[in-house]
This record gives C-alpha cells, structure tokens and sequence, in this order.
C-alpha cells in the first residue's frame, strides 16, 4: 500500500456519524435534508433524452463555464477562461493544491479550526502543512494579523474558508483588506485558495465581500452541494488566474476528464434561474431555532454568521477531551457531534454542531447536550464505551 495513505487516519467525522443508530439526534454530519428542485432533474433528463450525455470539455461546457464566471463575478476571475468545472468542491481543493505545490519545498497553511480535508490532501501529496489557529476567546473570529505572522517563506497556499466550516464564521472587509495588504506585502507572497462551499448561506445583508478584488493570487473552490441541496450531485468548480487554471484542468482531465454533462446542465438551468443560494432563508430560521434552544439551556456557543454549524463549549473536565466528549455524546445519550480536535488544535474545547435537522429535533438535541453537560444520566445509560475507539 501507499505509506501516505496508510499514515493519514480515516475520516472522524464519517466514523462518528456511522455510530449513530435509530433515533438519535444528528447534529454531526453536515448535508441538507432539503430535496432539490424536481423540476430541474425532469429537465436535465429532458435535456440528456434530446441531446444525448456525452464526454464534454475537460474544463468543463463553455455555457456552464460563463455562468459561473459570471454568477461569482470577482475581478480577474470573471471569464469563462478562469472556471474548471469539477466533481463538487472537494475535487476544486485537489486540483489547487496538487497544482500549486511542490512536495519538496512547499507547504500549505490551513486556517483554523478547518474542515480536515485540506491537510489530509496535502498529506497525500507529501506535501508539508501547518494549522494556523485562531482564537477560542475571540469566537474564532478571523485575526488577519495571526494569519500573516503564521506567514513562512515556503508557505506556497494559504488556505481558508469563508463562511467556515466548523465555526460558522465569516471573514469581514476589515479583515480580508488587512490580510490582503500584508501578503502582498511579501516578497514572495502565497497564493490564497478560498474554500467558498458555504458562500450562498451567509446570514448578514450584502454579500461576502470578495478577496479577489483585492489580491490577484486568489483560487475560489465553489460547490451547489450545501446551497441547493445537491450533493449527491457532485457538481463545483474552481475559480483561478489564468496562468494556474490551465495546468490545474491538466489535473483535472487526467483524474476525471470532465465533469457529469448532467450535473453541468442543472447548474446552468440555477444560475439562469437566479436561484443559487435559494435555501438561505431556511438555514436562517433552523439556525435562529438552535440557537435559541442553546441559550436556553445555557450552553455556550458561537453565533454563526454563515454555513450551518456552531461550535458549542465544553465545560469544565471536557475542554482537553472533546473526542470522548463526542463519543458518550453518541452512545449514552443519543445525539451525534463531532468532536472540535478533528478541526485542529484551536478547536479541542469544543464541539460542532449542525442544525439541518427539523425543530423538533434541534431542540431535543439541545435539551441532549444541556443532560450531558449537566452530568445527568443519557438515554442509555446500561451501555458502556468499552472498546470504542477513533
């Protein structure tokens, strides 16, 4: 076998989810419960009977390609010739890194607490990686300056993601000028990929505001996997500078050639449709529900600002121990968690919380959460941990 792919753990966040059984609350993995559009599937399939499915450009259909380009619409990523259309943004992330970086003299510095994805590729890749963490006591706000000075000469890809998964939080003007500023400040600054998989779910009044505005060496990963509720679909892109969107759909063709026509052809019909990001209003309501159900209880968390998961505080013996928090979480009292250690070191005191679910449920997890916390008896208590490991 590879030893880089025997030395990577597998996924915490799948091995917590595969422990939940019947009838408890899931609050651990992150995927909408809402059903797509059926109209748009009829009319990809009504698209597939009349033109056919076949191979199309690697990059991705030049229609699909100008209607990304076009419904992102950041300066100097703005033309169907920046746009690789991929399997989802997960492949987006790939194609950067392995694109971008040497394994023998680059790093990537990850922005944390973060989705764990980035690290493990790079890992993969034999590609060196560092965590960048930004502080519990300030809400895992994003600290431009913490960023900056974390900075190292090799450091090849500065990655974030806005609005973030684990915290929910996202990166302000203020900030993405500060930050901006101070890379282009450097002698050799680092290109900066943008993990955007949650940008149509933002709770404030305008749109995030758009680093490549401001700095030239930005990457975007994009997804209508959390937005509309696709993400079976395998449908996202990435967003580059011309001088690394080539090689990178050279990646691309030889992983995937092309991604599904299917796929491209509702995507093109929901950007047209205006209706990208349609779901917005409905994670606002399930979020201002979890929240309210926290507060009630007294369980400390962070407001997000975007996405569909807070961070709630562990008290007290828990801080140091939030994956044992996240397994008697599942198996005494019936609601799934992930643990903050799987986001990076920042995040150990805390665990993510997803609020997908219906009401009902946010508010039973909560009132889950607040026994557990409490140090009352779960719902099972006749069972034990015994032999339960990550």
């Amino acid at each position: 076998m590879n030893p880089r792919l025997e030395a990577i753990p597998p996924s915490m966040i799948r091995q917590l989810n595969s422990r939940k059984r019947p009838g408890d609350i899931d609050l651990g993995l992150g995927e909408p419960l809402l059903k797509p559009d059926a109209a748009l599937l009829a009319e990809a399939a009504a698209w597939a009977a009349d033109s056919g499915c076949r191979y199309g450009p690697n990059a991705g259909l030049a229609e699909v390609r100008e209607a990304i380009a076009g419904h992102c619409a950041y300066p100097g990523l703005d033309a169907a010739d920046n746009v690789c259309v991929t399997a989802g943004s997960q492949e987006a992330i790939f194609l950067a890194i392995k694109t971008l970086c040497d394994p023998g003299r680059d790093e990537i510095l990850v922005v944390e607490p973060a989705y764990p994805l980035y690290r493990k590729i790079a890992q993969m890749e034999g590609v060196a990686s560092r965590g960048a963490g930004m502080s519990a006591s300030s809400g895992f706000a994003f600290d431009a300056a913490a960023i900056l000075e974390a900075v190292r000469p090799e450091t090849r890809l500065l990655v974030l993601c806005s609005p973030c998964n684990p915290t929910g939080r996202m990166i302000g003007a203020a900030a993405l000028q500060q930050l901006a500023a101070g890379l282009l400040a450097l002698p050799d600054p680092p290109y900066v990929l943008l993990d955007e998989a949650y940008r149509e779910l933002h709770y404030q009044a305008g749109p995030p505001p758009a680093l490549a505005a401001l700095y030239p060496k930005t990457l975007i990963a994009g997804s209508l996997s959390k937005s509309n509720a696709l993400t079976g679909l395998r449908l996202g892109w990435l967003l580059a500078p011309r001088d690394v969107i080539g090689p990178a759909i050279k990646v691309h063709q030889f992983v995937l050639t092309s991604a599904n026509a299917l796929g491209q052809h509702i995507a093109l019909c929901l950007i047209k449709r205006g209706q990208v990001g349609a779901h917005r209003a409905h994670y606002f309501g399930r979020k201002e529900a979890f929240c309210r159900a926290l507060a009630a209880h007294g369980i400390p968390h962070i407001e997000p600002e975007g996405a569909f998961y807070t961070m709630v505080g562990l008290p007290g013996a828990w801080s140091a121990r939030s994956v044992e928090a996240a397994m008697r979480l599942v198996d005494e009292y019936g609601v799934v968690t992930i643990p903050g250690a799987a986001f990076g070191d920042s995040a150990q005191g805390w665990l993510r919380a997803s609020f997908v679910a219906e009401p009902q449920d946010l508010a039973e997890g909560a009132a889950r959460l607040a026994a557990f916390f409490a140090g009352r008896a779960g719902i099972r208590t006749a069972e034990t941990l015994t032999g339960h490991k990550l």
